[in-house]
C-alpha cells in the first residue's frame, strides 16, 4: 500500500485522547485504529502480532538474523485533545506553488507565518480544511513504520529482529503507562514522532502537571461583603503571580509555565498548569515555586486551595548519551539517502522519554509533519517517503 493511502486511511479515524477520563485508553475511538493496525500487521505476515485487549497497545515482531541487535520502532495512535480530529477532511495540494494556502473562508496557512512551507515548493502537501487537526502527529509515524515493514518484507532486505509498538494516550503523557516489555524485547528503539525531515532528538523537557483546586464561598450578592470568597478571583491571582515565562514567549532551551485549562464559578475553580524545563535543577525550582505560591495564598485565604503536582516525563539526554550509536547510525542512514541530519532539542516529550527512563534507550526521529496540535497542521508527502527510506536504512545498518 502506498504511504499516502495508508496515511489518509489512518487520519480518517478520530483518536483524540482525553486527560480527564482516567482510563487507558482514555477514549474508545483509539480501539478502532488499533484493530485496523492489527489486521494490516497480520497481512504483512509479521511473525507475531499482539493486541493488549485491556489497554489498547499494539505490538508486532519480525524475526531476523541472530547476530544483529534487536531494534524497535514506536509511534502513538492518539491525537492531541487540543483540537478535534472528528470529520477530518484533508486537502491534497500537488506541485505546491510556495504561496499561502487558503484552507477555508476564514483560515489561511500563511507562508509568512510558517516559513517552512517554502521548503516544499513543487512537492505534494497534505493539509487540514481549517476545522480540525490533520493527525500527522503521530499517524504519519505509524504510516512510515508500516511502509518500512512492507518494504523490508517484500524486498527481502536483510535485518535483525524488529519490534514494533503503537501506543495509546501519548499526548496526555500516558503512552508508556502499561507498556509491555515482555512483548517488546528490543535492545533499543526509535520513536517516530518528531517534526522536520532529518530531525534527530535526544534531549527533551522535564515535565510536570500542576492541578490546583480552589474552594470559594457563595452568598447573596447584596450581602456579600466580608462573606463571599470568589474562587475565580483567587485563580486569577494565582495566574498573575506566575512568572511571565510562557510557551509563546520562550524558545530553544528556555523552560516555561503554561496555563493549560481553567474552569469554575464562585464556589469551585480548577486550574491546570504545565511546567517544562530542560534542567533538573530548574525543573525542581519551578515546582517549588508553585507549592510556595499556594502555601502563601492559603495563609491569606484560610486554606481554601489544594495543589497536586505530578511528574510526567524526564529529559532522556542522560540515558541516550550512553548509547550514541543510535544517533550516529541515524545520521549515517539519513546521509545515505541524501537527507541532511538536524540534531535539535524537543520542546516537548515523547514515549521515548519515559521508555528511556525505564531502560529502553529511545531517541526520536522526525516524521516530516509541521504545526502539530492545531488546525494549521500539514505534512509533505515526499518527506514521508524519505522518512521511510531512512528507517529502512537504519535497519540495514544494524544488520551488518
Amino acid at each position: 500500500m502506498a504511504i499516502l493511502d495508508r496515511f489518509l486511511k489512518y487520519i480518517q479515524i478520530s483518536t483524540n485522547s482525553d486527560s480527564e477520563t482516567g482510563t487507558t485508553p482514555s477514549t474508545e475511538t483509539q480501539w478502532h485504529l488499533a484493530k485496523i493496525l492489527m489486521q494490516e500487521l497480520r497481512q504483512l505476515n509479521m511473525d507475531e502480532v499482539w493486541l493488549d485487549e485491556e489497554h489498547c497497545y499494539v505490538y508486532a515482531f519480525l524475526k531476523g538474523i541472530e547476530c544483529a541487535p534487536k531494534i524497535g520502532f514506536i509511534s502513538h495512535m492518539d491525537t492531541s485533545e487540543s483540537v478535534t480530529d472528528i470529520n477530518m477532511n484533508p486537502h491534497i495540494i500537488r506541485n505546491y506553488d510556495g504561496r499561502s494556502i487558503q484552507l477555508n473562508e476564514k483560515e489561511i496557512l500563511d507562508v509568512n507565518k510558517y516559513s517552512d512551507l517554502r521548503k516544499h515548493t513543487g512537492k505534494t502537501l497534505i493539509t487540514t480544511d481549517g476545522n480540525t487537526l490533520l493527525g500527522a502527529d503521530d499517524k504519519a509515524g505509524i504510516a512510515e513504520i508500516m511502509t518500512m515493514l512492507e518494504n523490508i518484507i517484500n524486498n527481502n532486505i536483510k535485518h535483525g529482529d524488529i519490534f514494533v509498538a503503537f501506543t495509546p494516550d501519548e499526548e496526555i503523557g500516558e503512552g508508556t503507562k502499561f507498556f509491555d516489555f515482555s512483548k517488546f524485547k528490543a535492545d533499543f528503539a526509535y520513536t517516530i514522532d518528531g517534526s522536520d525531515l532529518g530531525e534527530i532528538c535526544y534531549e527533551n523537557f522535564n515535565a510536570a502537571t500542576i492541578k490546583i483546586q480552589i474552594k470559594g464561598v457563595s452568598t447573596h450578592l447584596g450581602s456579600a461583603k466580608n462573606v463571599m470568597v470568589n474562587s475565580q478571583l483567587i485563580a486569577n491571582e494565582i495566574i498573575n503571580l506566575i512568572p511571565k515565562e510562557y510557551p509563546e514567549t520562550t524558545e530553544g532551551y528556555e523552560g516555561y509555565y503554561h496555563l493549560d485549562s481553567i474552569q469554575g464559578n464562585v464556589t469551585d475553580t480548577k486550574i491546570k498548569f504545565l511546567v517544562r524545563d530542560f534542567q533538573k535543577v530548574g525543573f525542581e525550582k519551578r515546582k517549588k515555586n508553585f507549592q510556595k505560591l499556594v502555601d502563601d495564598l492559603n495563609k491569606k485565604y484560610n486554606n481554601c486551595i489544594t495543589i497536586e503536582i505530578s511528574d510526567t516525563y524526564y529529559n532522556m539526554k542522560e540515558i541516550i548519551t550512553k548509547h550514541m550509536h543510535l544517533i550516529e547510525n541515524a545520521k549515517k542512514a539519513m546521509q545515505n539517502v541524501n537527507v541532511n541530519p538536524i540534531i535539535r532539542e524537543i520542546r516537548g516529550g515523547t514515549d521515548g522519554s519515559n521508555l528511556s527512563e525505564k531502560g529502553l534507550p529511545c531517541p526520536n526521529l522526525g516524521t516530516g509533519g509541521h504545526n502539530f496540535h492545531g488546525i494549521h497542521e500539514y505534512i509533505c508527502l515526499e518527506d514521508m517517503e524519505k522518512v521511510t527510506e531512512i528507517l529502512v536504512e537504519i535497519v540495514k545498518l544494524y544488520s551488518k
